[in-house]
């Protein structure tokens, strides 16, 4: 059997990236990375470090849910570190209490966050924020940049239990 050395898969992989990077600038079609426009900033999303700020790009998915990418910073490079599902009441008490355990309740969190949305006004930020108290989310968290500013460790669900 003959073995293909790493360094051509390497070269391979940061070719098609390339030839990715310039078919994407070049793209008009819709894709999955279209409409993430709803834009909250929340603290307390990290285990250990309450002060950090966890920055949501959101969108809706269906059904009432939403998906949200949360990055490190508001910059144009900033790394996904997290991601948030947000489901509603309904579909969370469709769920085996195992899994239940797993969400939180946005009731109780959004208060305790210091939640902001700084591209709408504070009348548009009230509604948005009105339509998220009865929904629940579940944030997997991909890797924490105040312990490491590469993704090392496991990837963990992060369930903000809040007094």
């Amino acid at each position: 059997m003959r073995y293909i050395p790493v360094a051509f898969f390497v070269l391979l992989a940061a070719v098609g990236l390339a030839v990715l990077g310039l078919r994407s600038a070049k793209a008009t079609t819709v894709s999955p990375a279209t409409n993430w426009t709803i834009h909250i900033d929340a603290l307390k999303h990290f285990p250990g470090h309450p002060n950090e700020v966890a920055h949501h790009w959101c969108r809706s998915i269906g059904n009432g849910m939403l998906e949200c990418q949360i990055y490190s910073s508001d910059d144009a490079n900033a790394p996904l570190v997290a991601i948030e599902t947000i489901a509603p009441t309904a579909v969370w008490k469709t769920f085996p209490p195992s899994e239940q355990a797993l969400w939180h309740y946005h009731r109780i969190e959004i208060p305790l966050v210091s939640a902001t949305m700084p591209d709408v006004s504070a009348a548009e930020a009230k509604k948005v924020v009105a339509s998220l108290m009865d929904t629940y989310g579940k944030i997997y968290i991909l890797w924490n940049p105040a312990v490491s500013k590469y993704p090392i460790g496991q990837p963990t669900v992060y369930n903000m239990q809040h007094p």
